[in-house]
């Protein structure tokens, strides 16, 4: 039955990242398949085996629907667009969600179509670094769960403060829906800061030792997977000053 994957214990809220680990009964862990949702905007993205993709998506208890898909038009070998082809007509067909301890199962009615785990970050190892640079102006802001650092002038002594618990808490919920080691394949959505019409932007996360950076994008116009991160780092650093 259907509802013998439910418990008491299961997850229950639909938000953050989940790597898909089997479709259509087959293991697709290795082509790092992931769907993350942002309970806030009902937006859902990820990585579908070749491309990043981006939609809305509505759940009411059990019933869960996809909105329309938009992707990415990279170019990748045979088995990547198969798995990529597989994944949207899972997504397109599913009508079902159901919890379990370590995430969800999707499924067209009773036929099980695939089974995500829900991605574990640890936010007490993360940092976030974020840059806007013109002929002009500089900014840099530095902050982890301890301290946010800002500095408005290239040979200015940064401004240092404790990061309060709220502060950081805003920081994680924005983080949540965000694929770390995808960020460096998010197109700019406007190209200002190539005629001097914009700072040149650019936001850094450093998870276990690890750096994942952004292309650079116009200050004030990040890519929609990060612009929620971006207003939150930018808020915190106007109390800053």
């Amino acid at each position: 039955m259907l509802d013998s994957q439910n418990n008491s214990t299961a997850v229950k809220d639909l938000n953050g990242k989940y790597n898909v680990v089997h479709l259509n009964d087959r293991d697709v862990s290795s082509y790092n398949l992931n769907i993350s949702f942002n309970k806030a905007t009902q937006q859902a993205s990820g990585f579908s085996g070749c491309n990043r993709f981006f939609g809305s998506y509505s759940i009411d208890g059990n019933s869960l629907n996809f909105g329309e898909m938009g992707a990415t038009k990279m170019l990748c070998q045979d088995d990547k667009n198969t798995i990529e082809s597989s994944f949207f007509k899972a997504l397109g067909k599913a009508n079902t969600i159901l919890f379990n301890k370590s995430g969800f199962s999707l499924f067209q009615n009773k036929k099980l179509l695939l089974i995500a785990e829900k991605e574990q970050t640890s936010f007490e190892t993360i940092s976030f670094e974020y840059s806007a640079v013109s002929r002009g102006s500089y900014q840099f802001i530095k902050l982890n769960n301890k301290s946010i650092s800002f500095q408005n002038t290239r040979n200015g002594n940064p401004q240092n403060v404790i990061c309060k618990k709220e502060q950081w808490t805003k920081i994680i919920n924005a983080s949540k829906s965000i694929t770390f080691k995808n960020i460096s394949n998010l197109e700019a959505p406007s190209q200002k800061r190539l005629f001097d019409g914009a700072a040149i932007a650019k936001l850094k996360v450093i998870v276990d030792g690890k750096t994942y950076e952004t292309p650079s994008f116009d200050h004030g116009n990040p890519h929609p997977e990060i612009a929620n991160l971006v207003k939150e780092i930018l808020s915190l650093a106007q109390n800053v000053e």
